[in-house]
C-alpha cells in the first residue's frame, strides 16, 4: 500500500515538474480542456435533475436503468424552470472534443509543445494581445459559455433547411386578386432568374395588411422586431396590436437601426393614418419561364381580423 502511494505520489510529482516547464499556451489549453470535458456533463446532469425530474423520467422511459439514474434526482440543479429544449447532443459534442483535447495534448505533447512555443513567442511582446489571446483559447477550450449557468436561447438553425425552388413551371391555377400581385417585388424574383435554370417554381407565403379605411400594405414578420414573431400569430387579437404598435414608429426604427430578424426589408414610407384592421395570411406559388413571372397558385392561409 505504502508502495502505491509513493508510486503514485512520484508520477504527480513528475506531472507537475513537466507541467512547470511547459508554457502559458499549453496551461490554458491543458486547464480549459479539463473544464470543457465535465462543464458540459454537469449542465446535462443539472438538466436532468431539473423540474422535478420531468427530464430524467423521459429518459427512464425511453432507455430504462431506473434504479441506475434514479441518482441525478439528488443532483443540484441550476436549470430549474427552464423550458425543454436542450441541445443534449451539442453538449455531448463539446464534451467529447473536451476530451479529445485532452488526450492530445497529454499524448502528443512533445509535438505540440515546441509549436505552441513558437506561436507564444510572436505574442509575448505584446503583454495586452498575449492576455487576450490566453482568455480567447481558454474561453473556447472550456466551453465556459456551454451553460454553466444557463444554456442560452435556441437561435435559427438551418441545418435541415430545405430549398422551395423547383424545377419545372406551375400552371396558373384559380384566381389571384389583384392587391396581392402589386404586393409581390417581381424584381426580386426577376433576380433569380440569374441563378436557376427556368423554368422554376417557388413557393413561399405573403402577409397583406388592410387599413380601416380599406387601403392594403405587404408585410412581414419583421415589421415586429422581435425574435422568433411567429409565436405571436397564435393570437389574432395580440397579432395585429402589435402591428399597430410598431407601424407608425417602424421608419424612425428602420433609419436608425438594421433589421434584427431574418425577413425582407420592407419600405413603409408611404403609410399614414389609420390602423390596421385585418391581415391575410397567403402561402403563393411563383413561377417563372425566364420571360415571365406570374402567381401560379394562392390560398388563403389564415385571417387575423378584430
Amino acid at each position: 500500500c505504502s508502495f502505491l502511494k509513493s508510486l503514485c505520489f512520484n508520477k504527480l510529482f513528475i506531472g507537475f515538474k513537466i507541467l512547470k516547464r511547459t508554457s502559458c499556451l499549453y496551461h490554458v489549453l491543458l486547464v480549459g480542456s479539463v473544464m470543457g470535458f465535465f462543464f458540459p456533463i454537469l449542465s446535462l446532469l443539472s438538466r436532468l435533475s431539473a423540474n422535478d425530474r420531468q427530464y430524467l423520467n423521459k429518459l427512464v422511459e425511453l432507455v430504462g436503468f431506473d434504479e441506475l439514474l434514479d441518482y441525478l434526482s439528488h443532483f443540484p440543479s441550476w436549470h430549474v424552470g427552464e423550458g425543454i429544449a436542450f441541445p443534449y447532443d451539442l453538449y455531448a459534442r463539446w464534451s467529447a472534443y473536451g476530451l479529445i483535447s485532452i488526450c492530445s495534448l497529454c499524448l502528443f505533447r512533445k509535438k505540440i509543445e515546441p509549436f505552441l512555443d513558437k506561436f507564444e513567442s510572436y505574442l509575448i511582446g505584446n503583454k495586452k494581445i498575449h492576455i487576450l489571446m490566453l482568455f480567447a483559447v481558454f474561453v473556447y477550450q472550456s466551453k465556459i459559455f456551454a451553460g454553466w449557468w444557463f444554456h442560452g436561447i435556441a437561435g435559427w438553425d438551418f441545418s435541415k433547411w430545405e430549398s422551395k425552388i423547383n424545377a419545372g413551371a406551375e400552371k396558373p391555377n384559380g384566381f389571384s386578386p389583384t392587391y396581392l400581385k402589386s404586393a409581390i417585388n417581381w424584381e426580386n424574383f426577376s433576380l433569380l432568374t440569374s441563378t436557376q435554370k427556368t423554368p422554376y417554381t417557388i413557393s413561399g407565403n405573403a402577409l397583406i395588411a388592410f387599413t380601416e379605411d380599406n387601403r392594403t400594405i405587404p408585410i412581414n414578420l419583421g415589421l415586429l422586431e422581435i425574435v422568433f414573431p411567429d409565436r405571436f400569430m397564435e393570437s389574432p387579437q395580440t397579432f395585429l396590436e402589435l402591428i399597430n404598435y410598431k407601424i407608425p414608429m417602424i421608419r424612425d426604427y428602420q433609419s436608425l437601426y438594421p433589421e434584427h430578424t431574418p425577413f425582407a426589408r420592407i419600405d413603409y414610407s408611404d403609410f399614414h393614418g389609420s390602423k390596421i384592421a385585418k391581415v391575410e395570411y397567403w402561402d403563393l406559388n411563383l413561377t417563372s419561364d425566364g420571360s415571365v413571372h406570374e402567381i401560379s397558385s394562392a390560398r388563403i392561409n389564415r385571417v387575423f381580423s378584430r
